[in-house]
């Protein structure tokens, strides 16, 4: 790398950080200025959210298990009609069959953090008397349905795809699935897996700055301690100290 470019990086990255600084500032000093405007519109949707949160718990509960059934249930609908040949007709077959499976596997896996930011809120509401202690306990078990059933759904989704692939090796409900899935998948599938991980790593440092800034921008308005600080510090610090650690150790031998 020359001097030149040398130095257009250092410059750009010097414009990065003065215009995220005025941009902090802009927001901060927006944010005080409008403070009692937005502190009364942020109390109020906190509280219709609390106050509806049983409601809304079992609305995306059942939304999501809609959403990952549809999909799974084209995709077994494809593959018993399929003929079982494997030729080059059948390219367009396994890629749309597979992004519907993927698609059911994808939404049960995030239906599983929807559920569980629900019950924090549900227990939050709880808490705060805005709803009910009995119905806390019969939402409560509405959450068990749920993720045993998106659970379900994730094994039907892999049995459909070791009907595509029989390679491969895994039950859903096992401990180390993922694992037994991985190694038994082809050098193309893994390479595939791994840059997708090594994105959404890479992602995490921008979300985390991002909550950062909400949470020091919200501070006005809710009662916001340094635990929140303390829970998105932690997360960023976990996955980057282990991605540290595991490059050293897996640095090819010269």
């Amino acid at each position: 790398m020359n001097k030149k470019t040398k130095k257009k990086i250092t410059i750009r990255f010097f414009l990065y950080i003065l215009g995220g600084a005025v941009i902090g500032i802009c927001l901060s000093f927006g944010t005080f200025y409008a403070k009692t405007s937005l502190e009364q519109l942020f109390s109020s949707f906190y509280a219709g959210l609390l106050a509806s949160s049983p409601q809304l718990s079992i609305l995306l509960g059942l939304s999501t298990i809609l959403l990952a059934y549809i999909p799974l249930a084209k995709a077994r609908k494809r593959i018993a009609d399929w003929n079982g040949w494997n030729d080059d007709t059948d390219d367009t077959f396994y890629r749309q069959t597979d992004r519907l499976l993927n698609f059911s596997i994808g939404i049960s896996t995030l239906a599983a953090i929807v559920l569980f930011i629900m019950f924090a809120l549900l227990t939050i509401a709880t808490l705060r008397k805005h709803v009910n202690v009995y119905l806390f306990f019969a939402v409560m078990l509405c959450f068990l349905f749920f993720m045993i059933f998106q659970s379900l759904l994730q094994r039907k989704a892999v049995e459909q795809l070791r009907i595509l692939n029989p390679e491969k090796k895994g039950d859903a409900l096992e401990l180390h699935f993922r694992k037994k899935w991985l190694e038994s998948s082809d050098e193309q599938e893994r390479l595939s897996a791994y840059a997708a991980s090594y994105k959404a790593f890479s992602s995490l440092g921008i979300i985390f700055s991002v909550l950062y800034i909400l949470l020091i921008l919200l501070i006005p308005f809710f009662n916001i301690g340094f635990l929140p600080f303390l829970c998105v510090g932690c997360m960023w610090l976990i996955p980057t100290g282990i991605y540290l650690w595991e490059a050293s150790r897996e640095k090819p031998k010269q």
